[in-house]
């Protein structure tokens, strides 16, 4: 069974989803891309609630939604702050404000979209779509698998740690030393990951067990939200 041959694979959880993560992934990137460029802010903040509204749909809670709005608002607020107080001369304080203003609720809608995507995207799935459709090969793809699932780990191992000195009744300079152990067990762990690829004899022709390739209700969708981000655009910038 060739890798391009899905006829005989098992419907990966991916296919499953109201929008295919690849093409999420797609047009984050892009949103990422406008937000460099010269769209107003209120172009931005439309996309930003728009994709908002393409989470829920994706599984996440408004709950979520929510908290990570709050936590975009304070990741932000410092970037308010140095527009309003540290600005050129040759502009008054009321214009100061304006752009503060317009910058501040664009790295906003930035850094909230940003943190949405943690729960409407499974970065693995976009991996692996990608290698199944060849564009990456074995070797990066792989290796890309095994630093993201090091995050998990290396979460949970600074967790431990962290707990062990709690216990120990470690306090003040001596928790800096904590990041000797985590340092050992991240070189461990590449090691052991490097040792694994290398035994799986990694080749061309992969054989998959799962489809992660698109439904045709997955490109309509994205399609047609495709046609939603580019009408609100062409409507908040006449």
């Amino acid at each position: 069974m060739k890798s391009t041959n899905h006829t005989d694979q098992i419907n990966a959880p991916i296919r499953e989803r109201f929008f295919h993560d690849a093409h999420l992934w797609l047009m984050l990137f892009a949103f990422f891309i406008a937000v460099a460029l010269p769209f107003r802010w209120h172009t931005i903040a439309l996309w930003a609630c728009a994709f908002c509204a393409v989470g829920f749909f994706q599984g996440i809670t408004w709950r979520f939604a929510l908290k990570s709005l709050a936590v975009a608002f304070a990741l932000s607020i410092s970037i308010w702050l140095l527009n309003v107080f540290f600005h050129t001369e040759d502009i008054t304080a009321e214009q100061a404000q304006l752009k503060a203003n317009q910058t501040a609720l664009k790295i906003w809608s930035l850094t909230w979209v940003a943190l949405l995507s943690a729960k409407m995207i499974n970065v693995r799935d976009v991996i692996t779509y990608a290698l199944q459709r060849r564009w990456l090969s074995t070797q990066i793809a792989y290796a890309m698998l095994v630093g993201i699932g090091a995050i998990t780990l290396l979460r949970a191992e600074s967790r431990r740690i962290m707990l062990n000195a709690k216990l120990r009744g470690i306090k003040g300079l001596q928790k800096f030393s904590q990041w000797i152990p985590l340092l050992i067990f991240s070189l461990r762990h590449a090691q052991r990951g490097a040792m694994s690829l290398r035994a799986r004899g990694l080749t061309k022709d992969k054989v998959f067990y799962y489809n992660y390739q698109a439904t045709h209700g997955q490109i309509g969708r994205s399609i047609a939200l495709w046609l939603v981000l580019m009408l609100m655009a062409w409507t908040s910038e006449r």
